[in-house]
């Protein structure tokens, strides 16, 4: 497994995938070596995520996954599972697309970062980076975490996949009780440019300005500037900043809406986390959340996703019960079984070769 993905700690939903991945070819005896930026990270340095001059050491081992997995893939006695970026490319057998919130959207770019507009722009037009497609076309099964992630795939690489719909820990969320009286409040995670935080004012300014809107996640410097203003400007916003995997159940489970702004999201595990907690999650129809989400709780414009949230749908009991019938569908359980059925299929069809 070469990746720069960190499966020790997860920090990120797509890091979490990995690490599922990991653990259960390790509970299957597989021999499994591991060749990841944050470990060998540590190794060198004591630290994960190293600052000032040590972040020299993380360019580096980018660069030595990139040879490593070249060396590792056509070494041929092994089969190598990996995550890629258009910057480092990673040649591998497998590796499972997870695209970022935001992609593919033109009109969403005016408001991002110069380095979230490069990124994207390197992403959306592979010859900008040949070595990066050679390597995704070098893997032999593509795994994508939707339907939307298929489509996009074909239409950016030319190249097939299969849909595997990603792991969510929904357990910890099931706890709580449908009928249990909630706060009506509005969560919201993620306050950065890609997630969709610039769409926040042409919401809220047309709702009542009482209503809570509570923000967790660390902020980008636009996302601070957007939560900032609204409460100068006398909106009822409380941002919390990075909360704990606990926190963020307590919170889940205690208020009634869940705001996703991020347009053209591959898949959403916050969403399906509010889901099986019984928060009503609002989201945007677009990117792969249209293929699990209601309709009825899908907005097309700020409008819209207001309208949702006054609606009072927070108090019905049936639409949270379908919601988390909905949720459990994306047990790690389910995930687990399902991927290691389709890897010892693609070992047995290499061995067959």
């Amino acid at each position: 497994m070469i990746s720069v993905n960190n499966t020790v700690h997860p920090k990120t939903g797509g890091h979490y995938v990995y690490k599922v991945m990991k653990d259960e070819l390790l509970k299957r005896k597989y021999s499994l070596r591991e060749i990841s930026v944050p470990i060998i990270l540590k190794a060198l340095t004591g630290s994960e995520n190293p600052k000032g001059w040590r972040e020299i050491y993380r360019l580096q081992l980018h660069i030595r996954c990139v040879f490593q997995s070249f060396f590792e893939r056509y070494l041929k006695n092994s089969v190598v599972i990996t995550s890629s970026h258009p910057a480092f490319p990673v040649f591998g057998h497998l590796v499972y697309h997870q695209p970022k919130a935001g992609t593919g959207i033109k009109t969403l770019k005016r408001h991002i970062p110069p380095y979230w507009r490069i990124g994207w722009t390197i992403v959306e037009n592979e010859w900008m980076s040949p070595i990066w497609l050679i390597a995704k076309k070098s893997h032999t099964l593509h795994l994508c975490n939707s339907h939307f992630t298929k489509q996009l795939v074909k239409k950016l690489y030319g190249i097939e996949s299969k849909v595997m719909y990603p792991p969510v820990q929904v357990k910890p969320f099931l706890k709580t009780d449908l009928k249990r009286k909630r706060k009506y409040s509005v969560i919201i995670a993620k306050p950065e440019v890609p997630s969709g935080i610039t769409m926040l004012p042409e919401v809220i300014q047309k709702m009542p300005k009482n209503i809570e809107f509570v923000v967790i996640g660390r902020a980008d410097q636009i996302g601070l500037k957007v939560i900032n203003t609204l409460i100068i400007r006398g909106y009822n916003i409380k941002y919390l900043g990075y909360v704990s995997e606990k926190e963020k159940i307590s919170l889940l489970q205690t208020r009634s809406h869940y705001l996703h702004l991020a347009l053209n999201e591959a898949f959403g595990m916050t969403i399906v986390e509010a889901m099986a907690a019984g928060c009503i999650p609002v989201a945007h129809k677009s990117g792969g959340v249209p293929e699990y989400l209601p309709e009825n709780l899908l907005y097309s414009d700020p409008s819209e996703a207001a309208e949702i949230i006054l609606a009072g749908v927070g108090d019905d009991l049936n639409l949270k019960q379908e919601l988390r019938n909905i949720a459990k569908n994306f047990s790690e359980e389910r995930f687990r079984t399902k991927f290691a059925d389709c890897f010892e299929r693609f070992v047995n069809s290499l061995n067959e070769l």
